[in-house]
């Protein structure tokens, strides 16, 4: 098992600037970057306006567990918050990653750090926010591919 969260992602640019989706995201730990960055599958940033890319996207490679691969980077294109039937995080600006391999959403170690997100038991999918109640066990949401 893994550590899925439900995420709400507005969009700040593009084709659809205020558009919404609810999406399940991987807590991809290991994900570290220097800014507050998600990727997103290709499906999901059509949906959110950001594909075709916006003039102001930025081509990389990344290193992968499968190796070198492309992705484009659109600086503060989105904003972020988990939801959760009882509450939810605060609201993060971030920069979206626009990946043609990746089918689900992944949030890097400084997302789900600024996010107020506590990983208990990665193997169970346990979590929680770190304001929660001490003993306080949120689970892992099933998966949505793009």
């Amino acid at each position: 098992m893994t550590v899925r969260v439900k995420v709400k992602i507005k969009s700040l640019k593009g084709l659809r600037v205020g558009g919404v989706i609810e999406t399940s995201s991987l807590l991809n730990t290991g994900y570290a970057g220097s800014s507050p960055e998600i990727i997103v599958p290709v499906k999901l940033a059509e949906n959110l306006g950001l594909w075709p890319l916006p003039n102001e996207a930025i081509e990389s490679i990344y290193d992968t567990a499968g190796g070198p691969a492309r992705f484009y980077m659109i600086r503060e294109a989105a904003i972020i918050q988990v939801v959760e039937e009882d509450c939810t995080s605060k609201e993060l600006v971030v920069d979206i990653v626009v990946s043609p391999l990746e089918r689900e959403v992944l949030l890097s170690d400084f997302v789900i750090g600024e996010l107020g997100i506590v990983i208990l038991n990665a193997y169970r999918g346990f979590w929680k926010f770190d304001r929660d109640d001490l003993g306080k066990i949120r689970y892992s949401k099933r998966p949505e591919l793009w």
